[in-house]
């Protein structure tokens, strides 16, 4: 994008800048706008009759508005020819040149001529004078008072106008930069607003999609358990042991199913806007529970079960449900990766005010880079299509969430092709323990 002079410098800084200069040297200055013809700015310390006397035109702005060529000065020196010269000036160090001419007018007065270049193009032109240059003391008709110069004088007054309008118009190309970029992230944001408003939408639709999901899924899959059990215990009739093996694959693929419209539960909304009902529980009444729901697939790996527990377990404050489910979640994960005929151990001990749980398995493993990640929403080691292990990701992350929402704690130490152990603890009830409490 191209600018003019006007929109990228501020005036009332030049003309502050340039009258400060132009009282330094005491000599006159003008400055032109080439393309509009328009003058910006004039100091008019000296005001010299030029020409004819009822022109009302001056040595200061005389033919000034135009190109040099169309100059009414002679654009000659004292010697009777043409003077021209290179002033250097810059910001940050990045030199810059730019070429100057001297002109006499009919008063044998000396006048400069600058014309300033921003990113090659001539954006405004500097016309410093009249002013006496300094080897040249005989001067015709001059009125008032006009400075001496020598010609080094001269090329540091234009070396200094120079870097003056190169440091307000890059200091202007800069601010105007800065607003675009302002405006940029103005829409931006405005931008980012509606992606947001879309996207909570979305987000609102796949939660009373998983919850319509969840709860059409949850009735028909209960009519169809109920039915395979009643066929599998013989109470609808006699079965054949390959008509009772098959129910029992059945059986414990609605199991399966079951866990995972389970865990919808947990992704539908906010965990924090789930009610947890803690009562006073026996932890060992949870892991019975949880192993009979998972007998069918302990059955069908041929797994051997290791459990200890202390005689007298301790009462802890809990929701039965929700720590059925996560402590399913956890043996789930154990049954899925042990090899059959391998053993899995559940422990419980007291420590320090605390209940501490562990499940180990003679599993896979994990790699030392995944632990970190295990408890992540839908992170699994192996997510391609065509993984040996099934699952879709929740357990163990709505298993973190359940524990944490109990002031427990879970971790988990690994070695791969040693298998893993599940580690977690719980706090212990104490008397003054409320009987109802909504998850934080």
């Amino acid at each position: 994008m191209e600018y003019s002079f006007t929109d990228l410098v501020n005036m009332e800084e030049l003309c502050e800048l340039m009258d400060s200069l132009c009282k330094d040297y005491s000599i006159s200055c003008t400055i032109v706008d080439p393309l509009n013809t328009m003058i910006l700015f004039t100091s008019g310390i000296h005001s010299v009759p030029c020409g004819d006397e009822n022109s009302g035109m001056n040595c200061l702005i005389s033919g000034d508005l135009f190109s040099p060529e169309d100059f009414s000065f002679s654009p000659v020196c004292a010697e009777g020819i043409k003077r021209e010269g290179n002033t250097e000036y810059g910001i940050d160090g990045e030199h810059k040149k730019n070429h100057y001419c001297l002109y006499k007018c009919s008063h044998d007065l000396a006048h400069a001529l600058l014309p300033f270049v921003f990113e090659g193009k001539h954006i405004v032109s500097v016309h410093i004078g009249p002013f006496i240059p300094e080897h040249d003391s005989g001067c015709k008709g001059v009125v008032g008072d006009v400075p001496l110069l020598s010609y080094s004088e001269v090329e540091m007054l234009v070396s200094r106008t120079g870097k003056v309008l190169d440091l307000l118009v890059n200091a202007g190309k800069l601010t105007l930069k800065l607003r675009e970029c302002e405006t940029g992230l103005i829409n931006y944001e405005k931008e980012l607003s509606s992606c947001r408003k879309k996207l909570s939408s979305f987000d609102r639709m796949k939660k009373e999609l998983i919850s319509i999901f969840s709860h059409e899924v949850r009735t028909p899959l209960s009519i169809i358990k109920g039915y395979n059990e009643l066929l599998y215990d013989g109470i609808l009739g006699p079965v054949c042991s390959e008509q009772a093996d098959a129910l029992d694959k059945s059986l414990l693929s609605i199991n399966k199913l079951e866990r995972i419209v389970d865990s919808l539960q947990y992704i539908d909304m906010d965990h924090s806007a789930h009610t947890y009902d803690f009562l006073p529980l026996n932890f060992s009444d949870i892991v019975e529970t949880t192993l009979m729901q998972s007998a069918r697939a302990i059955k069908e790996k041929n797994l051997k079960l290791q459990t200890e527990f202390p005689e007298n377990m301790p009462s802890i404050m809990g929701d039965s449900k929700k720590l059925f489910h996560a402590l399913s979640y956890l043996l789930d994960n154990a049954i899925k990766f042990s090899p059959a005929g391998s053993t899995i151990s559940i422990s419980a001990r007291q420590e320090q005010g605390r209940l501490c749980i562990s499940i180990r398995d003679n599993g896979i493993g994990i790699l030392k880079e995944d632990i970190s990640r295990v408890f992540e929403e839908f992170y699994q080691a192996d997510s391609s299509l065509t993984r040996n292990y099934s699952g879709v990701g929740l357990g163990l992350n709505i298993c973190q969430r359940i524990i944490n929402c109990h002031n427990g704690n879970i971790r988990v130490e690994s070695r791969m092709n040693e298998g893993s152990t599940f580690h977690i603890d719980l706090p212990l009830m104490i008397p003054e323990d409320n009987l109802f409490y909504q998850a934080d």
